[in-house]
C-alpha cells in the first residue's frame, strides 16, 4: 500500500461498487408504491489504520462491468460503472496488503469481489456462517456460488461485537434480522466522529424513519431490534449511513475523496 504523506493515518474510503436497477422497489422497501422502479447504489468501505487495512463489504462483480448489466430476476439487474479494482488502485491500496475483510452479510451485491482477496483473514459472524453454509442456505435467502471463492480456512468466527484493531476506531457490531448473522461497523474517525455503516438494517431513510421493517427479512422481530440499536446509536451522535438509498449516499463522498 501507497499513501500520500499528507494523508491522515486514520481514514475511511467509500467507494462505488455498482447499482441495482429495479422495477420493483417494494420488494425491498415496505414504503415504495407498487411496481415503482428505483435504481438502489452498492457501497463499499476502506478503513486505513496504524495497524493494518479493512475492506467491509465487497459490492457487486466487477466482470458485470464488462457485460453492461447482468439481469438477475426479472425485477433486478447489476450494473458496475466502476470497478472495485480501480477504486483501490486509485488509492494506493493492493488487495494482498488488506489486513481485514469483512462483510455486513453474504448477499451477492456485498461480496461480490470476495476473490480479489484470497489471502486476507475474513471476520464474519457464526450465525452468518452457519447459515450460509448450513441446508438451509436457500431458504434463508442465500445463493452459495455468490461466496464459493470464500475460504473458510481464512475466516475468524465472531460472536458479537468485535474491536478489529484494538482501540475501539473500528467495531463490528451485531444487527441480525436481514439475515441471521448481519452486522454492522462502527467507525470513529478524530475528524468526522462516529459513523455506523448499517448494512442493509433497512432499504431506505424512510422506512429507517418510520422502523418500518422489510417483511421478507429472515427474521422481523430481530430486524426491528436492529433496527432501534441503530437508532440508540443515531440518538448518541453516531451517523447512521444506510447502504443502498440512494438520497442518502448521494451526500456521501465516494473515493479518492476520504473521511478523516
Amino acid at each position: 500500500m501507497s499513501r500520500d504523506d499528507d494523508r491522515p493515518a486514520l481514514r475511511l474510503y467509500v467507494l462505488d461498487t455498482g447499482l441495482i436497477d429495479m422495477t420493483d422497489y417494494a420488494m425491498f422497501s415496505p414504503s415504495a408504491g407498487e411496481r415503482e422502479p428505483y435504481e438502489m447504489p452498492v457501497r463499499s468501505y476502506v478503513v486505513v489504520h496504524p495497524r493494518g487495512t479493512l475492506v467491509w463489504d465487497t459490492g457487486i462483480e466487477d466482470a458485470i462491468a464488462a457485460e453492461g448489466k447482468r439481469q438477475i430476476i426479472e425485477e433486478i439487474a447489476f450494473k458496475v460503472p466502476r470497478t472495485m479494482r480501480s477504486q483501490l488502485d486509485e488509492i494506493g491500496i493492493d488487495p494482498a496488503s488488506v489486513t481485514y475483510l469483512a462483510f455486513s452479510h453474504l448477499h451477492p451485491d456485498h461480496v461480490g469481489n470476495v476473490d480479489l482477496f484470497p489471502q486476507t483473514t475474513v471476520l464474519l459472524q457464526q450465525a452468518e456462517l452457519d447459515a450460509a453454509f448450513g441446508p438451509d442456505a436457500e431458504r434463508l435467502t442465500y445463493f452459495p456460488a455468490a461466496y464459493a471463492a470464500l475460504d473458510r480456512d481464512n475466516v475468524r468466527a465472531l460472536d458479537g461485537e468485535h474491536d478489529v484493531f484494538g482501540d475501539g476506531s473500528a467495531v463490528l457490531t451485531p444487527l441480525p434480522g436481514h439475515t441471521p448473522g448481519h452486522q454492522g461497523l462502527l467507525v470513529t474517525l478524530p475528524e468526522t466522529g462516529r459513523v455506523l455503516l448499517a448494512g442493509d438494517v433497512s432499504y431506505s431513510a424512510r422506512d429507517y424513519a418510520a422502523s418500518a421493517v422489510r417483511t421478507q427479512n429472515v427474521d422481523v422481530a430481530a430486524s426491528a431490534r436492529s433496527l432501534e440499536a441503530a437508532k440508540r446509536l443515531e440518538r448518541e451522535g453516531v451517523a447512521v449511513w444506510l447502504h443502498h438509498d440512494a438520497d442518502a449516499q448521494r451526500d456521501v463522498r465516494t473515493a479518492p475523496a476520504f473521511y478523516a
